[in-house]
């Protein structure tokens, strides 16, 4: 496992660092999509490449564990509770509350609509991590969009962080989060933090560059 990084408190019950993310009280949450690095643990065996740098939690395609989701429903009855296998996967996990979420979510669209444009077989799925299911509903009736196809809500939200352990992430790491998971399902890269308008062309780099098989 690569270096992990300790950010805001997100999820997790005690009081933490006010830092950018979103914490778990949604009346706490800040109006920040700034990323901000705490901590990183020096790790020599983290290659100096583009992935490396921008992910907080890389895996090298040898060494990389398989995805696997939380327990999760579909948020629109009788879609997919599970993305297809053989593709790209780009999960963000969100809340309703979380601003630096939602202002980041259409960037997350546009830019894998631009790279399923650009031949990438690639997917975007959202998880909620919304406790308050009728704030949920509310939200998602002015916002349609996101009840298609690749949208999911948390079944239990208070585990998510056990789960997030999984993929390298500290106690306590803010959203949102993105998840990148390769064809065979295994997960390459996770950051922590906002997107923001002039990524694409990083994101799209760290397609290519993660496509690309190991050096011999």
């Amino acid at each position: 496992m690569q270096p992990k990084h300790t950010l805001a408190a997100a999820l997790g019950l005690a009081a933490a660092l006010a830092l950018a993310g979103c914490p778990s009280d949604p009346a706490a949450a800040p109006d920040a999509g700034a990323r901000t690095r705490v901590v990183s643990v020096s790790d020599p065996a983290r290659p100096a490449t583009q992935a490396a740098d921008w992910c907080d939690v890389y895996f090298p395609a040898g060494s990389a564990p398989g995805l696997s989701l939380p327990p999760s429903a579909p948020l629109k009855p009788g879609a997919a509770a599970r993305p297809a296998p053989g593709r790209w996967l780009w999960l963000n996990l969100w809340a309703t509350w979380c601003k630096p979420c939602l202002r980041e979510m259409p960037l997350i669209q546009a830019f894998g609509a631009r790279l399923r444009e650009e031949g990438v077989a690639a997917d975007n799925w959202y998880l909620s991590i919304d406790e308050d299911q009728q704030a949920l509903q509310a939200f998602l009736a002015s916002h349609p969009e996101l009840t298609g196809q690749g949208s999911l809500r948390a079944l239990a939200p208070e585990r998510v962080e056990e789960w997030m352990k999984t993929l390298g992430l500290e106690e306590g790491t803010s959203i949102p989060v993105s998840v990148l998971a390769a064809p065979d399902g295994k997960v390459r890269c996770v950051r922590t933090g906002s997107i923001h308008d002039g990524d694409y062309p990083v994101v799209r780099a760290i397609f290519d560059e993660l496509a690309r098989p190991p050096a011999p």
